[in-house]
């Protein structure tokens, strides 16, 4: 309706900008909160009483909302708006810019698979607005933090990801780059001299050279077996690629679904996973080799 305000007067989320997230956290438990099974090593998420506290890395909090963490520029803190569609979150925005705040960063796609913008109030405190799909408002407008203790009991430990590492000989890298600056690359080019067989897979790439190695558009090009599918793609392009696995994982064998860093999908994981598949979630195989093996 004309003239109707978007935005509610409540508040979705405070994160906390730290220093040590592990620190950090041990510390808000033994006050008693409690680590959703939406958390991981780059982030913690509590609920507390209808707002959600999160903790997150200093640096990393003041490079998402493009401000510097150094001087009085930054106050290791940002408050969070949470909307229920995208379109929702650049007319909050602009109703804030009306209202007096500073744009810091206008809405787009944010690299853990929602919508997100950044503005400060007059006073340079910053604020989010979010649209988060994997953490839905209920009809009062709170977070829904997800608790599901099953999922969690299902993530490999160390040895069994030291098992995967071992056993495994073929990597098949979705969403591939040529690009050396990019994270795909270099694990790419790390895994190559641990003496994994590496197959870039990219549409934008295919039939072009990356390390050494033909690239593929996709699985169903793919002529020999794979062991991992190691998925360097936005958490909801996820779900597609484990399909896609699903569907070749008899004629390629495949075992394992691996999602990068920050790549988090609980219904592909759930999916793989009933399809037989064994799932890694928001870990690097680079850094879990160095880690469990030796580097």
């Amino acid at each position: 309706m004309e003239g109707q305000l978007i935005m509610e007067p409540r508040i979705s989320f405070v994160t906390l900008g730290v220093a040590d997230i592990a620190r950090a956290r041990a510390f808000y438990e033994k006050l008693g909160f409690k680590a959703s099974s939406a958390s991981n090593k780059n982030v913690t998420f509590f609920d507390a009483g209808g707002v959600v506290l999160a903790l997150f890395g200093r640096k990393a909090l003041a490079d998402d909302a493009g401000v510097s963490d150094k001087g009085s520029g930054f106050s290791r803190i940002s408050v969070a708006h949470n909307v229920r569609s995208e379109e929702e979150v650049a007319r909050v925005l602009g109703e804030a810019e009306a209202a007096g705040a500073t744009i810091l960063k206008p809405s787009q796609k944010a690299f853990w698979g929602g919508q997100s913008g950044y503005f400060t109030d007059p006073d340079g405190h910053v604020w989010e607005v979010a649209y988060n799909p994997f953490m839905p408002l209920d009809a009062a407008g709170h977070v829904t933090l997800p608790y599901d203790a099953a999922e969690a009991a299902t993530a490999p430990g160390d040895a069994e990801i030291a098992a995967i590492l071992t056993s495994s000989r073929t990597f098949a890298v979705i969403g591939a780059s040529d690009d050396p600056s990019r994270p795909s690359y270099g694990v790419m080019g790390y895994l190559k001299a641990k003496g994994y067989k590496v197959i870039p897979v990219n549409p934008k790439l295919e039939g072009r050279k990356v390390l050494g190695t033909v690239a593929k558009a996709d699985l169903a090009a793919i002529r020999q077996p794979v062991d991992v599918v190691d998925i360097f793609r936005q958490p909801g392009a996820a779900l597609d690629v484990v399909r896609a696995a699903i569907r070749e994982k008899d004629r390629l064998k495949i075992k394992t679904v691996w999602m990068q860093l920050g790549v988090i999908n609980e219904e592909a994981a759930r999916e793989a996973r009933a399809a037989g598949l064994t799932v890694v979630m928001d870990r690097c195989p680079k850094i879990e080799y160095a880690r469990l093996i030796g580097s």
